[in-house]
C-alpha cells in the first residue's frame, strides 16, 4: 500500500474577491527601505530606525491602527489588540519580527535597503524574513476592515524588536499577555512556508506547518596543554587535541529516530514523490530502519531526525608561533524533541573524555561547558495536528488559497520566538502564508534575499483568508 495525501476537513477557506493591487507592493517596499538591524551588541544598534518603524506602519494602515490597541514592549516590540466581536473567547495570537540580521561582508547585487523591483522581484533585507508576514498581515487587516469586517473574536498581532538575537521581547510579551489573563486559542507565528522544491523529489508545493522546534544550546569546548614554543609541537597540544575532540563530537551526533511528526512530514511528501517513495514511506512500519538509514546520510534530512552538533567557532593562540595553553571552539548545538540540553551537553562530554583517553591524556584536559552569554532553550513541545481543529483550520486556508500545495506538520530545525509562547498556548503552529522555492529558502540571512512580486501578493490572500474565516473556528 503507497502513502496517501492529506485532505482537510471541511470546505476550503479562501480571501473572497480579494486581490492585491500595486499600492500594497509599495507600501511593502516602504517598509523594507527601513534598515532596522538588530545587533548582538545593543550599544551598537541604531535606534533611528526602529523609531520610525510604528509611526510608518501607523501613516501605512490607518484602517488597523484606528481599532487596535498598541502596547509597546521593551524598546521597540509591540503587542496590538484587535478587538473582537466576543472577548470572551480565547484570542489569536498572529507574530513575525520587524529586525532583520546585518548585510556588511555580503556581496549585494542591488542595495539590501533599497527594496528595487527587478524582473518581478522584490530586493531588500527583510523581504522573507519576516517583514513579508507584518506587511501582509496589516494588508489584510485593513482590508477587512475597509469592508465592516470584526473578527469573531480578539486577535493579537506581536512583532519583536530583536527576535534576530534573541533578545527577551518574546518573553515580555508572554509575561505581559499571561498577567493580563490572556490565554491565546492559536498562535501563528513564522517558521515553515508553502515550500516548493521540497525533498524527496517532491515536485508540487507542500506547505509545511511547524509543529515543534528544536531546543538550542551553545557549548564551549576548551582543550588545555603546557603551550610554549611552536618550534617542539608535541601530539597533544592543546589545539591538536581539541580538533581531534571537535571532531570525534561532530561525527558523533545523536542517534537518529523517526518521532510521528516526521513520519507525519515523510507520509505526506513520500505520497507526492515517485512510486517507489510513495511504497517506502506508505509503509513504514515495514520500512522504518532503512528510511531512519537512508535519511541519516544526508545533512539535509539527517537533521530531521537527531540532535546536531555544528562546529562554528575556533580560538588558538593569538601569536603565530605561540603553543597556547588553551584553545576553545563553538558548537551550536540543535536539540530534538525527544531529547534535553543535559542530554546533549553529557554526549559531548562523554565523547570528549573518550578522545582523551584515546589520546593518552586524562579527561580533564578537556571541558564542556555551556556558554551562558548566549540564550538557549529546550525543544519546544509538540502542538497537536491530528484531528486537531486549529491545525485543520490553517490546511483549509491553505487549500482556499494554494489549492496545488500538500499540506504536512514538521518539526523545524531553527528557533523562533514562537516557543515562548508554548508557556500560555498548546497549540503554536510556525507558518509563513507565502511560497518559498527551495533558491528563497537559501537566502534567508544571504546575500541578495529577495521575494517575487506575485508571491507576496499571493501571500497576503493567505493572511486575508486566515482572519476572514475565523469564525469557521
Amino acid at each position: 500500500m503507497g502513502a496517501s495525501v492529506s485532505v482537510a476537513q471541511g470546505a476550503p477557506l479562501d480571501a473572497g474577491t480579494y486581490k492585491a493591487d500595486e499600492a500594497a507592493v509599495e507600501r511593502f517596499c516602504e517598509l523594507l527601505r527601513i534598515p532596522t538591524v538588530s545587533r548582538e551588541n545593543i550599544a551598537e544598534r541604531d535606534d533611528e530606525p526602529f523609531s520610525q518603524w510604528i509611526p510608518t506602519l501607523q501613516r501605512l494602515y490607518p484602517h488597523f491602527f484606528k481599532v487596535a490597541e498598541p502596547t509597546r514592549i521593551d524598546d521597540f516590540g509591540m503587542l496590538l489588540r484587535w478587538p473582537g466581536a466576543d472577548s470572551a473567547l480565547d484570542p489569536i495570537v498572529m507574530m513575525a519580527h520587524q529586525d532583520v540580521v546585518p548585510v556588511e561582508g555580503q556581496d549585494w547585487k542591488h542595495d539590501p535597503f533599497g527594496a528595487e523591483i527587478i524582473d518581478g522581484e522584490i530586493w531588500a533585507r527583510g523581504s522573507l524574513d519576516t517583514k513579508c508576514i507584518v506587511s501582509a498581515f496589516l494588508e489584510a487587516t485593513e482590508h477587512l476592515i475597509d469592508q465592516g469586517f470584526v473578527p469573531p473574536r480578539d486577535v493579537w498581532f506581536f512583532s519583536s524588536d530583536g527576535e534576530e538575537i534573541a533578545a527577551p521581547t518574546a518573553t515580555h510579551a508572554v509575561q505581559w499577555l499571561r498577567e493580563h489573563n490572556i490565554h491565546p486559542y492559536m498562535v501563528l507565528d513564522e517558521g515553515g512556508a508553502v515550500a516548493a522544491n521540497a525533498p524527496l523529489g517532491v515536485t508540487e508545493p507542500v506547505a509545511m506547518v511547524g509543529v515543534s522546534e528544536k531546543g538550542h544550546v551553545d557549548l564551549t569546548v576548551t582543550a588545555r596543554a603546557d603551550g610554549g614554543h611552536a618550534s617542539t609541537p608535541a601530539a597533544n597540544d592543546a589545539c591538536r587535541l581539541l580538533c581531534r575532540v571537535c571532531e570525534t563530537i561532530s561525527a558523533n551526533p545523536g542517534k537518529p529516530q523517526l518521532t510521528p511528526a516526521v513520519e507525519a512530514t515523510l507520509t505526506e511528501l513520500g505520497a507526492r514523490s515517485s512510486a517507489t517513495y510513495q511504497a517506502i514511506f506508505g509503509n513504514l512500519w515495514l520500512t522504518r530502519p532503512a528510511v531512519t538509514k537512508i535519511m541519516a546520510a544526508s545533512p539535509e534530512t539527517s537533521a530531521m531526525l537527531r540532535t546536531t552538533y555544528a562546529l562554528t567557532q575556533l580560538e588558538g593562540s593569538n601569536a603565530h608561533n605561540v603553543l597556547p595553553p588553551a584553545a576553545r571552539a563553538n558548537f551550536n548545538v540543535r536539540i530534538a524533541p525527544f531529547e534535553s540540553i543535559a542530554d546533549a551537553v553529557e554526549r559531548a562530554r562523554k565523547l570528549a573524555a573518550q578522545q582523551c583517553r584515546a589520546s593518552g591524556v586524562s579527561p580533564d584536559h578537556v571541558t564542556v561547558e555551556i556558554n551562558e552569554a548566549i540564550p538557549y532553550t529546550e525543544p519546544a513541545p509538540i502542538s497537536p495536528y491530528e484531528d486537531d481543529a486549529a491545525f485543520n483550520y490553517i490546511h483549509r486556508c491553505v487549500s482556499g488559497v494554494y489549492p496545488e500545495a500538500g499540506f504536512a506538520p514538521y518539526v523545524q530545525n531553527s528557533c523562533t520566538d514562537s516557543r515562548e509562547f508554548n508557556e500560555i498556548c498548546d497549540r503554536v503552529y510556525r507558518f509563513c502564508g507565502f511560497i518559498y522555492s527551495g533558491e528563497a529558502r537559501k537566502l534567508i540571512h544571504a546575500a541578495n534575499e529577495r521575494i517575487g512580486v506575485d508571491v507576496y501578493k499571493r501571500g497576503i490572500e493567505f493572511y486575508v483568508a486566515f482572519l476572514a474565516n475565523l469564525g469557521q473556528l
